[in-house]
């Protein structure tokens, strides 16, 4: 196994009290325990880890030493450390092999961290509820609340009233739809893993935007997929290469963002939408459109939707109120041609036979609100893009980055050095991010990362003040940066 994988498998290893041997030694125990390194595996050289982690050779030596002696690890004359392949080890991993295929991913650890941790928590792209909304449309009236009591059934499809919001609303984006045409999910993540089960089968291609959501990584690695790379230009994705790459990788299922994309926050004009819309259109390849962050338009016009330029194309335009309102009501929904609909239903009711009925009657009151929720939104995320721009032109005025159009966050460039060693550092320095590979099919981008503007102005100062020293520390050798103190 190489260092960086390790690295990523090991998540938030030094957070809390401590000495780093021991905090490290019970996070490649822990990893081992879960399957996400395998018994036999080789680790990486004690060296090699040590310049991944930025600690000290003497650091690794201790734990590996310690898991030896504990029988987790074994060492052979003139071979590197492996996992130990004693039945103690593979009874603790067994079962654990289809959740070693996500152990690249970030996600977990991130979804688990807990605020009072003392770590800035750059990483987890989720913003606080909105503020300014009528607080009455996250409650239900009393007699709204006592027929859903009453009901008993699943609706497997979606609450039926909620399917005519969300319906209306991409109508009203410029995609006419009805509610014969609306899946409703638990939340985005749902609808995309439901399309991923629907398209692929284990060695298709999926086409994807790289860098891209490394949740949608997720998915499509948990089917068994080829993840092939689309390359972003300043624009988005280009029509021209995503059609060579279709036809040259025989794709089964392409996913895009065209609407802020994850993590560049790039708005794809127009005439590239339409181009790519009829593209699929004719090759008759499925399309993921993820409009989860769609709402989030900073700088210019909102768009339709992908499948507003190709009605009768396999589309599927995937949409959420989560990050607009509320991450922690999980109502996401799929807007697809009826017979597709109907399929992903059968899939849908297999997993957890209905949505919840409560969260689902709650996103039915906010859906009527939408406009005045983006109005919202963009109010509170623009001064706090251009805040954090500021930050880091002052502060670390080497690294670089294009001011995005809209989303949550800023895809910065470092001068010199790995963004997985960077984080590391940073972590110690009490601030997590998200190291570019995290975000690509082809762990590449080795000198991004993605840092969330959503934050008020206090933990916009100190988390960056908090890199800004992480960075006067790593030193990478082939920069030469200077920072400015405040």
């Amino acid at each position: 196994m190489e260092a960086p994988a390790l690295v990523l498998h090991l998540g938030a290893w030094s957070v809390g009290k401590g000495a780093l041997q021991h905090k490290l030694s019970r996070a490649l125990m822990r990893s081992i325990k879960e399957g996400a390194i395998a018994p036999g595996i080789r680790l990486p050289s004690e060296r090699t880890l040590a310049q991944a982690l930025t600690v000290s050779r003497t650091t690794v030596v201790a734990a590996y030493d310690a898991l030896r002696e504990a029988g987790w690890l074994e060492s052979r004359p003139g071979s590197r450390t492996r996992v130990a392949a004693s039945s103690a080890v593979v009874q603790a991993a067994r079962g654990s092999a289809h959740a070693a295929a996500l152990a690249s991913s970030p996600l977990l650890g991130m979804l688990s961290q807990r605020e009072e941790s003392g770590i800035i928590d750059f990483a987890l792209g989720a913003p606080h509820t909105l503020p300014g909304l009528s607080a009455d449309l996250l409650t239900l009236p009393p007699d709204d609340y006592a027929a859903l009591l009453r009901d008993r059934l699943y609706y497997p499809l979606g609450l039926p009233l909620l399917r005519q919001a969300i319906a209306a609303e991409i109508t009203a984006e410029g995609l006419p739809s009805t509610a014969g045409q609306i899946l409703v999910t638990n939340g985005a993540q749902q609808a995309i893993s439901l399309c991923a089960a629907l398209c692929l089968q284990r060695g298709d291609t999926a086409l994807i935007e790289d860098p891209s959501y490394f949740g949608a990584l997720d998915v499509f690695r948990a089917t068994g997929a080829r993840l092939a790379p689309l390359p972003l230009g300043r624009h988005g994705v280009v029509p021209a290469v995503l059609r060579e790459r279709c036809i040259a990788s025989a794709a089964r299922l392409i996913y895009l963002t065209a609407a802020c994309q994850n993590p560049t926050g790039i708005v794809m004009p127009s005439a590239a939408r339409r181009e790519i819309a009829r593209t699929v259109a004719a090759l008759n390849v499925p399309l993921i459109d993820d409009r989860t962050l769609a709402g989030l338009v900073l700088d210019g016009p909102d768009l339709p939707p992908l499948a507003a330029f190709a009605p009768a194309a396999g589309i599927f335009t995937v949409g959420s109120i989560s990050k607009l309102i509320w991450p922690g009501l999980r109502v996401g929904w799929v807007r697809a041609p009826e017979p597709s609909i109907e399929r992903l239903a059968r899939l849908k009711s297999a997993s957890d036979l209905g949505s919840p009925l409560l969260t689902q009657a709650v996103a039915a009151r906010l859906l009527t609100s939408v406009s005045e929720a983006r109005r919202l939104r963009r109010a509170q995320l623009l001064p706090r893009r251009d805040r954090l721009a500021a930050l880091l032109r002052r502060l670390l005025p080497s690294w670089s980055f294009q001011l995005p159009a809209g989303g949550l966050f800023l895809w910065v460039e470092l001068p010199a050095g790995d963004s997985r060693e960077f984080a590391q550092l940073a972590l110690r320095h009490g601030v997590a991010v998200i190291p570019g590979p995290a975000m690509s099919a082809t762990e590449s981008s080795t000198r991004r990362l993605r840092i969330p503007f959503f934050w008020e102005a206090e933990t916009l100062v100190e988390g960056v003040r908090r890199l800004a020293a992480a960075w006067r520390e790593y030193q990478p050798a082939e920069s030469s940066v200077r920072t400015v103190l405040v």
